[in-house]
């Protein structure tokens, strides 16, 4: 229904007659342009809504003249949206091109990922070069006649990335950097955050990166040098059964809840990735690169093409606990994300694939059954029980004997409670549980002395009540 004010704006132009009606339709079309000048979809969709009311017009030739018209300008709208989808299709083709800059997987000596100094000089010559396309495709469709505003936009946002890239290229050739913090940019680590290994990395300036190219990262409590300046450290992270975010480098791991940097968790071989600068992938056989794979109960997504809007259109796939790989649509999607377990995973760290990986998952993947979802959800559980598990046997496994001794006794406490007698001597040392679960006897406030045969024998039969319930647990 229109609006109170085009429904007087066309009461007006009826009362004023066909002729007016024309003036405002071309009115509509001239001052509706865009950047280089052409109409617009709204100067043809405002001029179409003036001349509609005289299509069934009984005065003289209004009635054809006013279908001619419209006509003419419905044929307009069409090439307009012809020629704007094909902008919009250009210039999601160039945020693919730029998404796939960043990212480098090559091992080698010259633009290897492993090194952050050669990746400011690969990424910032892959955004010039970018950058340098766009220009000429806004040359091209300018030359047309086409619009262009999209393309500019989008040429405006790459070129803040291009010069930020460029200019911290500039400083570390000049080695202007030493001694500074590079909180405006960072390195992101692509790696699996289930078993740390790793499958490339960029450097990218934080404040703004292309939406969806760094989804799932976390800062890390890391940093690594780059010609004297420190630069923060990012990899994607995965929340665990206590809603953790944990992320893996190697065997190195960081962790946190909140928003601010995770904090260092523990390594064996690489410990020298929580020292302060000395964040460093450098070593091929510590950390190798593995190829990208969906694992069992695990996500992936990648782009497989462009919607009518020339916005790119992602895939999901999905690899079940039977160990196939299902294509998920977007209904079954959300009965994913309503599953307390496997939404986790869906906020989570989720592989990206190239292009060509996506097309060769296509073909695998065959279509997901929404019964499926609920039977996945269980096993999900199933898992994350068992992890809890396996997490406590780990933590006791920590543990020094006696402080096993003690768990092991606050645990029949608390499943086969023991009667206290009626009377408790003054002297008796009492028990406090502190924060992390010790507990400490208390010191009497006197030495005690003449304590009875019968006392110690119980004391003795408490202790080894506790060693049997510690040896069955």
């Amino acid at each position: 229904m229109a609006s109170p004010l085009t429904q007087r704006a066309l009461q007006t132009i009826s009362d004023g007659g066909f002729a007016r009606a024309k003036k405002l339709a071309a009115l509509a079309i001239k001052t509706n342009t865009d950047s280089s000048g052409g109409a617009t979809a709204r100067g043809y969709e405002l001029a179409l809504s003036y001349l509609t009311p005289f299509m069934d017009s009984s005065r003289g030739n209004e009635a054809i003249d006013a279908q001619s018209l419209i006509a003419g300008y419905n044929n307009n709208l069409d090439r307009l949206s012809s020629k704007n989808r094909d902008q919009n299709e250009t210039v999601a083709a160039f945020k693919l091109q730029e998404a796939d800059s960043y990212f480098t997987s090559f091992d080698g000596d010259i633009g290897g990922f492993r090194d952050p100094s050669s990746l400011i000089d690969t990424t910032s010559e892959s955004l010039d070069s970018l950058l340098v396309g766009v220009i000429n495709a806004i040359d091209e469709k300018e030359a047309r006649g086409d619009s262009t505003d999209a393309l500019y936009s989008y040429m405006n946002d790459l070129n803040k990335r291009a010069n930020s890239m460029r200019d911290l290229r500039n400083k570390l050739q000049s080695g202007e950097l030493t001694g500074k913090a590079l909180d405006g940019f960072g390195y992101y680590v692509d790696t699996n955050p289930l078993d740390g290994s790793i499958r490339g990395a960029a450097l990218m300036p934080i404040g703004s990166i292309p939406e969806g190219v760094s989804t799932g990262y976390k800062r890390l409590e890391a940093t690594t040098n780059v010609g004297g300046a420190l630069l923060p450290v990012y990899a994607p992270a995965q929340q665990d059964e206590m809603g953790e975010y944990v992320a893996r480098v190697g065997d190195a791991t960081w962790s946190g809840s909140g928003s601010g940097a995770l904090q260092v968790g523990k390594a064996t071989n690489s410990k020298n990735l929580f020292k302060e600068g000395e964040f460093s992938i450098s070593d091929p056989s510590l950390f190798p690169i593995r190829k990208n794979s969906v694992d069992k109960g695990s996500f992936a997504r990648g782009f497989v093409g462009k919607d009518a809007e020339g916005n790119a259109v992602e895939a999901v796939f999905y690899r079940g606990n039977d160990n196939k790989l299902y294509q998920v649509d977007n209904n079954t999607l959300e009965q994913f994300k309503a599953d307390p377990l496997l939404s986790k995973k869906l906020n989570g760290y989720i592989p990206q694939f190239s292009p060509t990986e996506v097309r060769q998952l296509s073909s695998e993947a065959v279509p997901f059954s929404p019964e499926r979802v609920k039977r996945e959800g269980q096993i999900a559980g199933f898992q994350s029980e068992d992890a809890t598990t396996k997490a406590e046997a780990e933590r006791m496994e920590g543990l020094g004997f006696f402080a096993r001794l003690r768990e092991g006794g606050k645990r029949a406490t608390a499943e086969e409670p023991v009667v206290a007698p009626e009377e408790t001597p003054a002297s008796a040392p009492t028990v406090r549980t502190s924060f992390f679960n010790k507990n400490e006897p208390t010191p009497p406030a006197e030495p005690t002395v003449g304590n009875s045969a019968n006392d110690i024998v119980e004391q003795g039969k408490g202790f080894f009540r506790n060693v049997r319930s510690f040896i069955k647990g």
